[in-house]
């Protein structure tokens, strides 16, 4: 499982752009706008659908509370929308599956309750996550996420070492996964229970109203199985 992990962050960490944000908190975290308002002014880089999605459930009022935010990005939502077509393309190669299809299939409050599994009460900051988790009740009821920090290495060229944490969040299904034989299964022993974690690319941002981190855009969105 280590093994795994550590070749899971590489290939991330060396598969990132340059005007990517390596997850090890901002420089300086404080942004004078709210959560809304800093997504829509990089919208055109990483969070134009997010921003449509948002409109559409009727949060925009939410994200702009006392709340902490795991944003997905365009990518997160994109990845969702390529698994789906892919399903469906199982069935006949002349099914499609891409935004305007899953407009079409989710309702306001599926959008709701989609996006909103990614919003907490309160402000959760770097400081107040551990590397052993816990586990946090997401704005909609019956859907918390675990949320911990990953310890890693970044080697640049071999000449410069960067040790850090990486904030991750793991979608429960049933109960916890555990460590068996070095490896995370469900305790009931059931593949289709298995948990399902995301990390972010960046965290931390103190926005006026609450605190923000950005889903890498190696996440499904929706936490799509």
């Amino acid at each position: 499982m280590k093994l795994a992990l550590a070749l899971l962050l590489a290939s991330y960490l060396v598969s990132c752009k340059k005007n990517d944000i390596i997850d090890g908190g901002t420089h300086d975290p404080h942004v004078n706008m709210t959560t809304y308002d800093y997504l829509k002014s990089n919208s055109w880089q990483l969070f134009d659908t997010t921003i449509m999605l948002i409109d559409k459930a009727g949060l925009k009022d939410v994200i702009n509370g006392d709340v902490t935010f795991f944003a997905p990005t365009d990518n997160c939502i994109n990845k969702y929308l390529a698994k789906r077509r892919d399903a469906a393309r199982k069935i006949s190669e002349k099914l499609d599956y891409n935004l305007d299809s899953l407009l079409k299939e989710f309702t306001p409050q599926m959008l709701h309750d989609s996006m909103g599994m990614y919003i907490f009460k309160g402000k959760i900051t770097r400081d107040q996550l551990t590397s052993t988790g816990k586990s946090y009740e997401s704005v909609i009821p019956g859907a918390p996420l675990w949320l911990f920090l990953i310890p890693y290495q970044y080697v640049n060229e071999g000449l410069m070492t960067t040790n850090g944490y990486i904030v991750s969040a793991r979608r429960v299904y049933g109960e916890p996964d555990i460590i068996v034989n070095d490896k995370y299964q469900d305790p009931t022993g059931k593949k289709e229970l298995l948990d399902i974690s995301g990390i972010c690319q960046t965290s931390g941002v103190l926005t006026t109203n609450g605190v923000l981190h950005v889903m890498a855009n190696s996440h499904v969105w929706n936490f799509l199985r």
